[in-house]
């Protein structure tokens, strides 16, 4: 990866201060190293420059009494001890949080400092403004050279350092240029990287930089570091006048497994999946090799169907009158089905760029949607054949088969592929354009669903804005300079947060970046209006958004009062035994078998609503009929009185009409419902999030998307993940009234 940085920042220099008035805040992070980290401190401590203004000591869960061995021996060093291990980057991080220095040394702990040191590296910095990062001679304990500087990793380098060849060819030219074993070491310059042992970050850099990467447990930290610092502009250097000595271990280069070795190799597969050149530019086509795997997929299951199905009907052979042919009788129709089911799926949206990140329900629903299509055309085919060949039990038990084997494929793919997220591969680097409020609260969704498979790379600053620091999200340039930072960041999607970006300033990034083979996607101002519905379109030359009628129209409403009527009587039926013991029992307690709260319903009106009697500490039966959904039972009475519907809006609180605004009130336009998107949403949910989810409902009702809520409730249900703690009914995190979770 060497000769990727670009020409250094050409900031002016602001002056050159005094090494005591640098104000430098050193942080350390320890493990099980009490007598390491003790001389370190203590090494600090007769440094003597008077460089240092605050130490922070960041313990990784000790058990050997770090903590409190430093408090009593350190007074004045900051110790914060963390309840787990959550790896160096986090710990570095958390100490730069806290710091308040213009420079940040980060040491290791088994570093001891050498007198002087921490202030001629600070004077190093003054004097050269241009650095973001620079780094002392490391010596090893007897006091020979340790060769802390270095060139980036190159694919042979990589083989020779951390595999049996480096064994074999010790002295290779691959591993001399690695280490800059031609460089001389007491000369100052800039490099490519430094070792993390010791480490000096300028404040003002870390708004470009960013923290450390804290994907990256223990290993290749301080590597991704220094790559972002010559991306970001700003420079490496080594500072030999400042020395220090080292204890290194290496732990990592032994070929044996252990922790560090499977620490480190965990750490290299995470730079160079955000960083490899070749990996990226596969990302780039990700939904051509995507769409590849899911068609394959597909393929396999409905290949392995037919040989399930064609096993089921041979079994049956003597039970059923008419012939069971050989199976390459049935050759034809096989290649027939997979290019009907193929081209099904394809018709339904399973194979578009969207499926790839819609949740599990939509992607069961749609193959639901194409495994009946092919259905009816394979059906057909069995009655336009020349002759009768084909069985039809065959046939259905196969695209039965079909839609239960590819739906699960499917959701073994996205478990596999939600796992990789949760690792932090396979990420896709995000540029979010604007560094507002609106930008910071988009980044911050973004991190919170890893889920989606998203990094936020940074954000990319508008001329004339100001500048804001964001250490976990730093700002990596300005618009104007975005293609060229769409290469050195590896993005893959630039989102505009600002709706209010000028049209010609879009148009002009658009024209710049066309060849960059990335996603674009804008923040609408017509987020409250847009809809499934709303389409872009020409009209008399311009394009204009088309907003057709609301969802629920009176036939769509019939229909779906229809289906919760026929649905609510067959779950009562099932239900009415345990309600009927259910009754007997609370009889012999003196107790209500059912209770009613008042709520409000279609139009505002108000009803009673059947409840289970809530006891103040429910037992474990309660917690249990909570949690898995039986609790949601008495509601059907309500569904088959057409006061409630199997999936609405959240039953809100009788007389709160009055209490919402217009968009709110569309809640009221629907049957409140036992599930819903608002019922279904996380514990962290706000109040106006939940009402706009009961107004997106309303505005976006269709068949398919009750029957993908209903399904993502009983997987809850199954789960017993329904009845989850959430904020108190009725009131909102400011202490304001909250109508929209009511009646859960």
């Amino acid at each position: 990866m060497a000769g990727l940085a670009p020409a250094a920042r050409e900031d002016p220099a602001q002056g050159v201060g005094e090494a005591c008035a640098a104000g430098v805040s050193v942080v350390i992070v320890s493990y099980n190293g009490r007598d390491a980290v003790s001389d370190c401190l203590a090494s600090l401590e007769s440094e003597g420059s008077g460089a240092v203004i605050e130490t922070i000591v960041v313990d990784n869960a000790s058990s050997d009494g770090t903590p409190g061995a430093l408090r009593e021996r350190f007074p004045r060093v900051r110790v914060v001890a963390n309840d787990a291990n959550v790896g160096y980057a986090r710990g570095v991080n958390q100490g730069i949080g806290l710091s308040s220095g213009r420079y940040v040394l980060v040491v290791n702990p088994d570093v001891t400092v050498t007198p002087g040191s921490v202030g001629r590296l600070a004077a190093f910095m003054d004097g050269h403004p241009d650095a973001g990062i620079a780094a002392s001679k490391l010596l090893n304990p007897d006091g020979t050279l340790q060769y802390s500087c270095r060139r980036f990793y190159t694919f042979v380098t990589l083989l020779l350092r951390r595999g049996v060849l480096g064994r074999i060819f010790r002295n290779s030219s691959a591993v001399a240029d690695y280490l800059m074993l031609d460089y001389d070491h007491d000369e100052p310059g800039p490099v490519d990287w430094v070792i993390g042992a010791c480490m000096m970050i300028r404040r003002e850099a870390l708004r470009d930089i960013g923290l450390m990467d804290e994907r990256f447990f223990l290993y290749f930290e301080d590597v991704d570091w220094c790559y972002r610092t010559w991306q970001s502009g700003w420079r490496v250097y080594y500072a030999p006048d400042s020395v220090m000595r080292h204890r290194h271990a290496r732990g990592s280069a032994r070929l044996r497994p252990s922790r560090h070795v499977a620490a480190h190799a965990m750490s290299l597969f995470h730079f160079y999946e955000k960083w490899g050149k070749a990996v990226y530019d596969v990302k780039r086509y990700r939904r051509v090799l995507t769409g590849a795997l899911l068609l394959g997929s597909d393929l396999i299951a409905v290949n392995a169907s037919f040989a399930l199905a064609y096993a089921l009907r041979s079994s049956l052979r003597g039970l059923l009158a008419k012939p069971m042919f050989g199976a390459a009788v049935y050759a034809p129709f096989l290649a027939f089905a997979n290019i009907v089911i193929a081209l099904s799926f394809a018709f339904v949206g399973l194979y578009a760029a969207r499926a790839e990140r819609e949740p599990g329900s939509e992607v069961f629903v749609r193959v639901l949607r194409g495994t009946a299509i092919a259905a009816v055309v394979l059906m057909a085919s069995t009655f336009l054949t020349s002759q009768v060949l084909y069985s039809r039990v065959l046939v259905g038990v196969f695209c039965v088969l079909v839609a239960v084997l590819a739906a699960s494929l499917r959701a073994v793919a996205r478990a596999a592929r939600g796992r990789l997220h949760a690792g932090r591969f396979d990420l896709e680097r995000v540029a979010i354009v604007g560094t507002g409020p609106s930008a910071g609260r988009l980044a911050e969704r973004i991190r919170s669903r890893t889920d989606l498979g998203y990094d936020v790379a940074g954000f990319v600053e508008r001329t004339g804005e100001a500048r804001q620091a964001s250490p976990q999200a730093p700002v990596l340039g300005a618009l104007r300079d975005l293609p060229g930072l769409i290469e050195a960041h590896r993005i893959g999607t630039v989102i505009f947060s600002d709706p209010s970006v000028p049209s010609d300033e879009v148009a002009d990034f658009l024209l710049r970046a066309r060849k960059s083979a990335v996603d674009v996607r804008m923040v609408s101002g017509l987020s409250d209006l847009l809809t499934r519905r709303a389409t872009v379109e020409e009209f008399m030359d311009l394009p204009v958004i088309a907003f057709e009628r609301e969802a629920l129209f009176r036939a769509s409403a019939g229909l779906k009062r229809g289906l919760d009527t026929v649905a609510a009587a067959a779950l009562v039926a099932l239900w009415s035994p345990a309600l009927a013991v259910s009754a007997a029992v609370a009889a012999l307690r003196g107790r209500r078998a059912l209770s009613l709260v008042e709520r409000a319903g279609l139009g505002g009106r108000s009803y009673g609503m059947f409840v289970l009697p809530r006891d103040e500490a429910p037992g474990p039966l309660g917690r249990f009929a909570e949690r898995h959904g039986l609790s949601a039972f008495p509601a059907l009475l309500n569904v088959l009185r057409g006061e409630m519907s199997l999936v609405g809006p959240a039953p809100a609180e009788a007389g709160s009409v009055s209490r919402f605004d217009a968009r709110e009130r569309l809640r009221f336009d629907a049957r409140p419902g036992i599930a819903g998107l608002s019922q279904l949403a996380d514990a962290d949910t706000g109040a106006g999030n939940a009402a706009a989810l009961d107004a997106y409902y309303v505005q976006n009702w269709s068949l398919g998307g009750d029957l993908r809520i209903v399904l993502a409730w009983l997987a809850r249900a199954f789960a017993g993940r329904l009845g989850e703690p959430r904020p108190p009914a009725g009131k909102r995190r400011d202490g304001t009234r909250d109508h929209s979770n009511e009646g859960r």
